[in-house]
């Protein structure tokens, strides 16, 4: 029997998350495409120019030039302090993800237990991208299934959950929530409740044109997947997390990242 895996990240009392620490900057970067932001800052730029004395119009970009230049060089010079937003979730080495069984146990064979991958997305194919009529509703909805989800994860055998924005046209902003789960009853579970049916309806009964809504389900046997993570935030199955109650006598949350420097994965 080879080695057994050990956890990267120590147990805890709830589902380890890796936002980022300044959330507020987050939350505008997944709400406006690129060309929105040159936008709001060209229109910020042309207001300062009409309503400011001509001396003033090189301050906004100014001080934003010399906002990136500083942080840019305290990050460059002092790594540790203060602490890199950039770094700071970052688990250094090789690592790789398995499912820890109920006592805690990570075992010793790579893969040994079956998962499902579903992806589940929304297109907003107009110039107004989130913005565009009807889009704002769609987005609350996908968010009101995804609290449900989390709320309900272990319940429903989710295991790991990421978030993916995307661009492929100037006009279509897209947005993907790639779920692990257990197995694939669940997700059909959820998929006939009230609150998944109702969102459903309530797209049908609209009927834009201009949102697309998709899911890709891939189900994935024992042994017939693989993760190798160097040096990265926890992402995709690494992100996740599992109840274990037999981890020091009381209920614990692993994370599914355990060291990857094993015979077992030595090819890899």
């Amino acid at each position: 029997m080879g080695r057994e895996f050990k956890a990267k990240l120590a147990p805890a009392s709830a589902p380890l998350t890796f936002n980022p620490k300044n959330t507020y900057a987050a939350i505008v970067k997944t709400l406006f495409t690129q060309h929105a932001v040159v936008l709001a800052a060209a229109f910020f730029q042309f207001l300062v120019c009409m309503l400011l004395p001509d001396a003033f119009s090189i301050v906004p970009s100014a001080v934003l030039l010399l906002g990136y230049a500083v942080t840019t060089l305290i990050h460059h010079l002092t790594p540790s302090s203060p602490a890199n937003p950039y770094t700071q979730h970052v688990v250094p080495g090789r690592a790789t993800a398995q499912l820890p069984g109920p006592s805690g146990s990570f075992g010793a064979d790579p893969g040994a237990q079956g998962l499902v991958v579903f992806n589940l997305g929304v297109q907003w194919n107009h110039p107004l991208g989130i913005l565009c009529p009807g889009g704002i509703d769609t987005a609350r909805r996908f968010l009101a299934m995804n609290a449900d989800l989390m709320r309900r994860r272990e319940e429903l055998g989710l295991v790991s959950i990421n978030d993916w924005k995307g661009a492929s046209l100037d006009t279509a902003s897209s947005l993907v929530i790639t779920y692990y789960f257990r197995d694939v009853e669940s997700i059909h579970r959820f998929a006939h409740e009230e609150l998944h049916r109702a969102a459903w309806d309530w797209y049908n009964g609209h009927r834009f044109p201009h949102i697309g809504i998709f899911h890709e389900t891939f189900i994935v046997p024992a042994r017939s997947y693989e993760s190798i993570y160097a040096n990265c935030i926890p992402v995709g199955l690494g992100r996740g997390a599992v109840r274990c109650d037999g981890v020091e006598g009381d209920e614990q949350w692993l994370n599914t990242l355990v060291g990857a420097d094993t015979p077992a994965l030595k090819t890899q």
